[in-house]
């Protein structure tokens, strides 16, 4: 039988929680083991009625009344504290101000409304040092280097339980942002200066300083960022703001092999030039190749004057897709421009031309179609590491349009939404939610090349049906997509072990052109959590066939 180790017991009653939270941080007692020296403890044990008024004291109580004892077991020691905190010792006077050329800021202002001294209040010696602290650093931050304390008192009359509080901060002068000098790198000093916060100029202000940093790292041109303000080369108040840069290294190059239900085995590789000139121009290529669907895209971007939000880029691709559904090779050559706003919400626009050489059934020969598809669209991301997985949300709303009278082979227009959202619950579980919504108004559907036509089923569709198998049908019973597109899914997710966790879900959808009739998939699945990413393995069957067993395997992101 395995018997626990014996601990001291140090009892205080009569003072309320943070009372005796404190007084137990003060007490060098409670430090002490059960095998510690008898003398040691006796020692410490003495001197713990003046650690004792000193926590006090420092919560404004100085009139403490305390009753301690001492007693030795066979095994260890126990110690007793019966305490009276007495009265509190209350602001009776408060006198803070800040003077000097900063008196009149807003900041400072600000923190005089927030501080926890007010009149009447009980005293605390940690809130009168914060506030000194909080006075000083403010005036640090914001540029006023010079500053110091005139007076700053506390005066405490232990008859009448009261104290007088005086805080009085110089600021000084404020400086300024004089000269900014950015060290020689591969990129032109005007466009590095555009992810500066704080100009020449400017007063010094701490945040954006670290906002400039933030803005540079993020850039992704940039890499053991500095930025320092020359104080001691100051004139006249202006300081010159040193930027050293050390630039990223300009070509990536990555391969990656994977595999899932819906496109069978993949490789993929991609190829970056962070910055093609001194204008920060960039050159991105992806080529992705699987048995049913490749596709080869590059982009060519072009940074505008705010280069973290605004963005020009021309872009071209080649896609081939050969299922049992779809048949299609398409070329697309486009120009795009993105603004971005609020945290990761983008607007972007865009106008493509398109040419797709296709066919819908087998028993169909090729056509080729030729459009001029302007576009727009609006997408936002939300999201937060949680342990190992990502938790938010993220939404993408999108127009296209095409008219014969602006070259197009057919006329249409066509929107689409997605929208998914990832939680946690209570005891390790996790909701996951997605819909996706389509609808194309097209003068002769026909005319539709497949790659603007509506298809459902597979890994991110409806589980429990192949790839694109879901949609309308023609007289041959072969899937030929449909105008409108209707997909819902709920996912519950359980964590068991570690970086493993079980699901249940029911996906539900159709691909149609008149009256939609909604095929259901359920099922359960496993997920790891593993260092490339999670992986999913789900077993589903559609609801009117429960012996059609579809295995679903994929690599996937919780958003």
């Amino acid at each position: 039988m395995l018997y626990a180790e014996p601990k001291p017991e140090i009892d205080i009653t009569g003072l309320n929680k943070t009372q005796e939270n404190n007084v137990r941080a003060y007490l060098s007692l409670s430090k002490k083991k059960c095998d510690s020296p008898r003398w040691k403890v006796e020692r410490l044990f003495e001197q713990a009625p003046t650690q004792i008024k000193n926590a006090l004291r420092a919560l404004g109580y100085y009139h403490p009344q305390i009753k301690p004892s001492l007693n030795w077991t066979e095994d260890c020691w126990v110690s007793a504290f019966n305490i009276e905190a007495g009265d509190a010792v209350i602001i009776a006077r408060l006198d803070v101000q800040v003077a000097g050329s900063g008196a009149q800021e807003d900041f400072f202002k600000e923190l005089l409304q927030k501080n926890s001294l007010k009149i009447g209040a009980t005293l605390n010696h940690g809130h009168y040092e914060q506030l000194k602290k909080d006075l000083h650093n403010l005036a640090d931050a914001k540029g006023y280097f010079d500053n110091a304390f005139t007076t700053h008192t506390l005066k405490v009359n232990p008859a009448l339980n009261t104290v007088n509080i005086q805080i009085h901060l110089q600021t000084g002068e404020r400086y300024y942002i004089g000269q900014i000098t950015i060290d020689e790198n591969a990129l032109l000093p005007e466009f590095n200066q555009k992810y500066l916060a704080i100009k020449s100029g400017d007063a010094y202000d701490r945040d954006l300083i670290v906002k400039s940093h933030q803005l540079l790292d993020s850039a992704g041109y940039f890499k053991n960022i500095q930025l320092k303000f020359h104080q001691e080369q100051a004139e006249n108040y202006h300081a010159p703001l040193n930027v050293t840069l050390t630039n990223l290294p300009k070509h990536i190059f990555s391969a990656g092999a994977g595999y899932d239900t819906d496109l069978g085995f993949r490789l993929s590789t991609s190829y970056r030039n962070r910055f093609i000139n001194e204008s920060g121009h960039q050159f991105i290529s992806d080529l992705n190749l699987s048995l049913k669907k490749s596709n080869v895209v590059m982009e060519y971007i072009i940074p505008l004057t705010n280069p973290l939000k605004d963005r020009l880029s021309f872009f071209t691709g080649f896609t081939h897709e050969d299922t049992s559904t779809i048949d299609s090779q398409k070329i697309d050559l486009g120009i795009r421009l993105s603004n971005r706003f609020s945290g990761q919400l983008v607007l972007s626009e865009q106008l493509v031309f398109v040419v797709e050489r296709f066919r819908n059934s087998n028993a169909d020969p090729f056509e080729t179609r030729f459009l001029l598809v302007p576009g727009i669209s609006l997408s936002n991301t939300r999201a937060k590491k949680n342990k190992q997985v990502l938790e938010g949300y993220k939404y993408r709303l999108q127009l296209d349009a095409a008219s014969e009278y602006l070259g197009s082979s057919t006329s249409f227009v066509q929107s689409k939404m997605h929208l998914k959202f990832a939680y946690s619950t209570f005891w390790q579980g996790r909701i996951i939610a997605r819909a996706d919504l389509g609808a194309t108004v097209v003068t002769n559907f026909d005319n539709l090349p497949s790659s603007y036509r509506f298809y459902a089923g597979g890994d991110n569709s409806v589980r429990g049906y192949d790839y694109k198998s879901i949609g309308q049908r023609d007289k041959y019973d072969e899937v030929i997509g449909g105008r409108y597109l209707t997909t819902a899914s709920l996912e519950y997710e359980q964590g068991i072990i570690e970086d493993w966790s079980l699901a249940v879900f029911v996906d539900a959808g159709d691909a149609f052109s008149k009256t939609p009739d909604l095929k259901i998939g359920a099922g359960l699945g496993v997920r790891w959590y593993s260092l490339i990413g999670p992986i999913r393995v789900d077993i589903a069957v559609p609801t009117d066939d429960a012996s059609d067993v579809h295995l679903h395997f994929s690599l996937s992101t919780a958003l």
